[in-house]
Parts: structure tokens; C-alpha cells; sequence
């Protein structure tokens, strides 16, 4: 037997915890991961500079099908500033995404002086860095899902006229 819309939904919410870098909260048709997986500012001896980036997962559930499905979008921000034999330069990049991603990710540096934020709050220092995988917000979901017997939503004309 599978498990209820509500059941499956307690479940997710049961995986939040202080040591994830991210956080699933219920909606009225499933739930909603966020991950702002770059927050962080950092000067050095001729720049300074700044990443933005969240991650948003969004699950539907559908109880009468006890299917689900994924909808991922990312919003990434970045700006510097740096200053040399050249001259002055400023630069500032936005890129978004919405679909479905496979991503891993991570950014290693050292400044003068660094902030990066997290779910744990502000760290100050020299160094700065990130990691983001896809795998790591998606794998407890599909866990889950596979425990409460549910499944993947089939997407295309073909798969739901034939249920292929």
C-alpha cells in the first residue's frame, strides 16, 4: 500500500535538520527545497566581489497517482570590482534557470577579508567557498518516495497514452 499525500509529505518535512545546507517546506501540492548555496563577499589587495546563489526544488505530489515531480530553478548573482595596471574594472553577471538540472559545483578562495553566510549564520575571515550538488537536496527525496511507493510522473503524450 501506498502512502497518503500527507504522509509522504511528513516524511520530507521529517528530513529537515541542522546540518543540511538546505530546507524543505510544505506547500499546498508538495514541497518546496530552498538552497542559497553562495552567499558571500570577500575584498582582496586590488578587488572585492560578491556570489548570490539560491536553488529552489519544487515537488509536486500527486496522491491519486501517487506520483511525483520535479521543478528546479536557480538564480545566480555575481559582481567584482578589481583594480590594477589597467585601471579600474567593475563587472556584474546574472544568470537564471528553471527546468530540470543535474549540477555540482564549488568555488575555493582567499581574501583579506571574507564573509560567507549560511543556515548557521555569518563566518568572517580569510577564506571563501562553496559546494552545490544536486544530489545532496534530491537523493533523501527520492529515498522517501521510494519507501512510500511512490513514483515518478510520467511526462510526454506517448507515456500517458500508453503508459510507457
Amino acid at each position: 500500500m501506498t502512502a497518503t499525500f500527507d504522509q509522504v509529505q511528513a516524511s520530507i518535512l521529517a528530513l529537515n535538520g541542522p546540518e543540511r545546507p538546505f530546507v524543505y517546506e510544505a506547500t499546498p501540492t508538495g514541497v518546496v527545497g530552498r538552497w542559497n548555496y553562495a552567499d558571500q563577499k570577500w575584498a582582496a589587495l586590488l578587488g572585492a566581489g560578491s556570489v548570490d546563489a539560491d536553488y529552489v526544488l519544487e515537488v509536486v505530489l500527486d496522491e491519486t497517482e501517487s506520483t511525483f515531480a520535479f521543478e528546479e530553478a536557480e538564480v545566480v548573482e555575481e559582481t567584482g570590482l578589481t583594480a590594477g595596471g589597467d585601471g579600474i574594472g567593475f563587472s556584474y553577471e546574472r544568470s537564471t534557470f528553471k527546468g530540470h538540472k543535474k549540477s555540482y559545483k564549488f568555488d575555493l578562495g582567499a581574501a583579506i577579508l571574507a564573509k560567507v553566510t549560511d543556515r548557521q549564520g555569518d563566518h568572517v575571515g580569510q577564506s571563501y567557498g562553496y559546494r552545490f550538488d544536486t544530489d545532496e537536496i534530491k537523493d533523501p527525496l527520492l529515498r522517501v518516495f521510494d519507501e512510500a511507493g511512490w513514483e515518478p510522473r510520467r511526462k510526454g503524450l506517448f507515456s500517458r497514452l500508453f503508459g510507457g
